[in-house]
């Protein structure tokens, strides 16, 4: 799974045995706005470059989304390791903090959504 045209809704792809794959996209009207995050960890300070194993906390209003950078979907399947949060009618974010596979927690502000960033850790959102 993942936004292969940056829209916002998850697409699928599917290999076939012994056949082309197929791709599912996601053509449903988007119900509410969203936010995709991509990390990218320091091995410096002993986190994977991919940050598998960091863990994000989106926070709007009062609801708190929690999401890991995991390796693998299932069976012989990788999704994207970029996390896509629903925000439903929230037009802003007001908390999101990253736990970093070797311990560190940070916070980032985020000023707009419906949009993927990229997050470096200790260096913040990527411009």
């Amino acid at each position: 799974m993942a936004d292969l045209d940056g829209d916002g809704r998850l697409d699928v792809v599917i290999n076939n045995a012994d056949a082309k794959p197929s791709i599912l996209k996601n053509v449903a009207a988007s119900p509410g706005h969203w936010l995709a995050l991509r990390l990218v960890g320091e091995p410096a300070k002993k986190s994977p470059r991919d940050a598998i194993g960091a863990i994000v906390y989106v926070t709007t209003g009062k609801v708190r989304q929690r999401q890991d950078v995991i390796s693998g979907g299932s069976y012989a399947s990788q999704n994207d390791l970029t996390l896509h949060f629903g925000l439903g009618a929230a037009s802003s974010v007001d908390k999101v903090e990253i736990k970093w596979p070797d311990g560190q927690v940070e916070s980032v502000k985020i000023t707009d959504v419906d949009r993927k960033l990229t997050v470096t850790e200790g260096k913040g959102i990527a411009k």
